[in-house]
């Protein structure tokens, strides 16, 4: 019975401390995302230009993750946080091109999204 007692109090121990480093998880936000902007080096490009666009979202919250979306051309994150992106067109993507960054983490998501304009 005593072997049974020192055995469940152990349990109980190992129970309790990894339920305490659950609760010290530093993935776990304080509060949601908030995009405080999104900018561009530039919103008027020619399609094939060695210049690429570089864009920027400045954001709060935490623990924050970024993805970055365009319909067409070719977007690359350029930083280790993800907050900056680089844009570059090939000639399918003349006209106007939408690209949206969505900043989330465990307490929300928030997307804003910047034009920009690709001419021959």
């Amino acid at each position: 019975m005593r072997t049974f007692t020192y055995l469940f109090a152990i349990a109980g121990l190992l129970f309790l401390g990894s339920c305490d480093k659950d609760d010290n998880n530093s993935n776990n936000a304080t509060e949601a995302p908030l995009i405080d902007s999104l900018t561009t080096s530039m919103t008027l490009m020619e399609f094939g230009s060695t210049k690429p666009a570089v864009l920027n979202c400045y954001a709060t919250g935490g623990d924050l993750t970024y993805i970055w979306e365009v319909d067409l051309g070719d977007l690359f994150v350029i930083n280790d946080s993800g907050s900056q992106a680089q844009y570059t067109a090939s000639p399918c993507c003349i006209g106007e091109k939408i690209i949206s960054c969505t900043v989330s983490n465990n307490k929300g998501e928030v997307t804003e999204s910047i034009v920009l304009t690709i001419t021959e």
